[in-house]
């Protein structure tokens, strides 16, 4: 669903907002690729899956035995399926080094053109992360044909210098990959939801970057996840309508580059970071 038909240059982005079984890679495969068909037929040209979409989320000790390595011959239907459209899909990642990341495949055109791991493992409350990834060791954008994308994982997100970061580096607009839980309460909007849209607005807005939110939904393990993927310009203004809150679905979305790089020329908001800040803070923390 779209708020609006795609103009000319304009580059249409699909978030699959999906509900992952916990272990089942096989089943969230067929998932995925039964997205990657639903897109093709909206005309996507890249389709954004939620954090850790092949394996699921609350794993504990089973992320060792779920964890793949960019080349595992199970990913091929993707790198197949890549040739058609640029896809970004959710893993646990065995490093050749030693240790599982918490990750991000970029493909395209058959090829693994980028990862990102993500950077911050939230360990309180339901979650877990610590004692299962190791964190990521820095942050640069991933490219491919359609553009220069910083690439956020959940938690990554609510960290605002992650996106000034990626900004500076030269990333065009974002897209976070999420695993956002949510509470049912009396309200219209579920509560999860109501927090990553103001974020999703907030990250826009301050990095002057578009945004394009993949959530997963469904239950796993008694936590009910989110959804409500959607998609902001870098004013903060819709591009999308919202995915429902706890149903699969397909939201596309339009990516100008022209419109994004003609905001950065009128708001330079993330050039102007006074990180000599940065520095004072870290020089007296290690003082």
């Amino acid at each position: 669903m779209t708020e609006r038909p795609v103009e000319r240059g304009e580059v249409p982005i699909a978030l699959a907002q999906i509900a992952t079984c916990p272990g089942q890679l096989r089943h969230n495969l067929d998932r995925h690729l039964r997205m990657l068909e639903a897109a093709r037929t909206a005309g996507a040209r890249l389709v954004v899956f939620p954090e850790l979409s092949l394996s699921g989320y609350l794993l504990a000790h089973g992320v060792l035995e779920l964890a793949l390595a960019a080349d595992d011959p199970r990913l091929a239907p993707l790198y197949e399926a890549s040739r058609e459209l640029a896809i970004l899909v959710g893993l646990p990642l065995r490093e050749p080094g030693g240790g599982i990341s918490n990750a991000a495949l970029l493909l395209e055109g058959g090829e693994l053109r980028g990862v990102h791991r993500k950077l911050y493992l939230p360990t309180y409350g339901m979650f877990d992360e610590g004692r299962y990834f190791v964190p990521g060791p820095g942050l640069q954008p991933l490219e491919c044909s359609l553009g220069r994308f910083g690439v956020l994982i959940c938690e990554d997100a609510w960290h605002l210098s992650s996106s000034v970061l990626l900004a500076q580096a030269g990333a065009e607009a974002f897209l976070v990959m999420a695993g956002g839980p949510t509470e049912l309460d009396a309200d219209v909007e579920p509560a999860g939801g109501r927090r990553w849209h103001w974020l999703v607005g907030a990250t826009a807005i301050t990095a002057v970057r578009p945004v394009f939110f993949a959530n997963r939904c469904g239950w796993e393990e008694g936590i009910l996840f989110g959804g409500r993927s959607w998609a902001v310009d870098a004013r903060g203004r819709a591009l999308a309508d919202t995915a429902p809150a706890l149903e699969e679905a397909l939201v596309t979305a339009p990516f100008s580059r022209a419109d994004a790089a003609f905001a950065r020329t009128l708001l330079p908001i993330p050039f102007m970071e006074r990180l000599d800040l940065w520095r004072t803070a870290l020089e007296r923390r290690h003082a």
